[in-house]
């Protein structure tokens, strides 16, 4: 069944749905995280206690801190919470429900991929080596079930989605192609103990994986710090804001030798960032434009390849 998951998968094609200023979205109070883990609805079983315990005081501090926004019907500016357009931003101008939604993507997806990958050698059987690919399988695209490709949209599978945007790039045009083959490489020699095929597979398929979340960090980070520049304005906002996300999920993007893209420290200088200085620092020299360049050299590919 796996095998033919796969294969059925390899087809699927998903469309980036852009958010717009007017989409009526605003959270619901009071947020819980096990509400927006709820939106993770296409792994099968999933549920707050599958996040990293390491994320949990970060992300517990945004649905408190997205509660109290959410109460807030005054304009945003400079130093005050409050609504843009039909956004909740921060005193920062940063979406925080958008840093807790892509923060899930490390928190959640990336990190249980890690643990399947860090556990495949481990396996002393083939059954248990293969159970390794199934829940790679079914942290980063989902249910190993197979799915229809509007099934598959419409639970807006996280990471199948960006991988897809991904591969819409000049730069990474069959990354989704290669992501499936790896998969099956690692289950086709789930069994062969005598070859390194398979821990080499899931070696390369790490490499694939991280790639996707830094390329869409980057994206969105270079494309819409530009854009904030010109017009601070929700939709602007919203977009720059799933990119910190995904910045700051590279702390769970695992490097190899025990060793992530990120530490902690790093990641939460995204969570951090102040955008209403950045809209202003046009000096081309500002720190998401450093981090940009830095995490783009970083993966062996360049800010406009993302762009």
């Amino acid at each position: 069944m796996m095998k033919k998951t796969i294969l059925l998968m390899t087809f699927i094609s998903l469309l980036m749905v852009s958010c717009k200023d007017d989409k009526k979205d605003e959270p619901n109070a009071p947020v819980k995280l096990s509400d927006i883990v709820k939106d993770f609805k296409f792994i099968e079983g999933v549920s707050t206690e599958n996040i990293s315990k390491k994320a949990m005081p970060d992300l517990n501090k945004w649905i408190e801190e997205l509660n109290i926004i959410s109460k807030n019907t005054n304009e945003a500016k400079k130093g005050k919470a409050g609504k843009l357009g039909k956004r909740y931003v921060n005193t920062r101008g940063v979406e925080t429900e958008q840093l807790i939604k892509k923060g899930l993507i490390g928190a959640l997806q990336l990190n249980n991929f890690n643990l399947a990958y860090m556990g495949a050698v481990m396996g002393k059987d083939a059954n248990e080596r293969k159970e390794a690919v199934d829940k790679a399988v079914k942290y980063l695209l989902g249910s190993t079930e197979p799915k229809t490709k509007d099934e598959f949209k419409e639970e807006g599978n996280a990471f199948g989605k960006y991988m897809m945007s991904t591969a819409k790039s000049d730069k990474y045009k069959d990354i989704d192609k290669d992501i499936y083959k790896l998969i099956q490489t690692a289950y086709d020699n789930a069994s062969n103990f005598d070859s390194p095929k398979y821990t080499q597979a899931f070696s390369e398929l790490n490499k694939k994986v991280t790639t996707v979340v830094a390329f869409r960090a980057v994206h969105y980070m270079a494309k819409y710090t530009e854009k904030i520049r010109k017009e601070f304005k929700g939709g602007n906002v919203h977009e720059l804001s799933e990119g910190l996300g995904f910045a700051y999920s590279l702390r769970f993007a695992y490097k190899g030798n025990h060793m992530y893209y990120l530490t902690p420290e790093q990641a939460m200088e995204f969570a951090n960032v102040n955008l209403w200085d950045e809209a202003k620092d046009k000096s081309g020299n500002s720190f998401l434009d450093k981090q940009a360049e830095a995490i783009a050299e970083m993966f062996g590919f360049t800010v406009e390849d993302a762009k």
